[in-house]
C-alpha cells in the first residue's frame, strides 16, 4: 500500500483495516501490517507500507473476491505509539 501525506506539516497516522465481504474476514489473517503500529509521515512524504496476509484455503468457494482496504486516520497528539487496539497480530 502507498500512503501520502498531502499536508504541509508532519503527522503520525494509524491505519484501520477492513475486509470485505464480511464472511471472508474470519479466513483472512494479516501476518505483517503497517496497521499494527502508528506511522510517522513528514510533510509531503509518500511511503510504501508493507502488508502480508494469508487467506485460509477453507474460504468458502462462493466467495469469489476478497477486498482489503484501509482508512488512515491522524493519531491524536498525545497517543502512545505501538500496537493499535484491535490490530495486534494473531498468535
Amino acid at each position: 500500500f502507498e500512503v501520502s501525506n498531502r499536508a504541509t506539516q508532519a503527522l503520525v497516522g494509524q491505519a484501520v483495516p477492513s475486509v470485505a465481504p464480511n464472511a471472508a474476514a474470519r479466513y483472512f489473517s494479516k501476518t505483517e501490517c503497517f496497521c499494527f503500529s502508528q506511522q510517522p509521515l513528514a510533510a509531503g512524504e509518500k511511503k510504501a507500507m508493507p502488508v502480508r496476509f494469508i487467506i485460509d484455503p477453507k474460504l468458502p468457494a462462493d466467495v469469489e473476491r476478497v477486498t482489503l482496504s484501509y482508512t488512515f486516520f491522524e493519531a491524536p497528539p498525545n497517543s502512545q505509539p505501538g500496537l493499535a487496539a484491535g490490530n495486534a497480530p494473531k498468535t
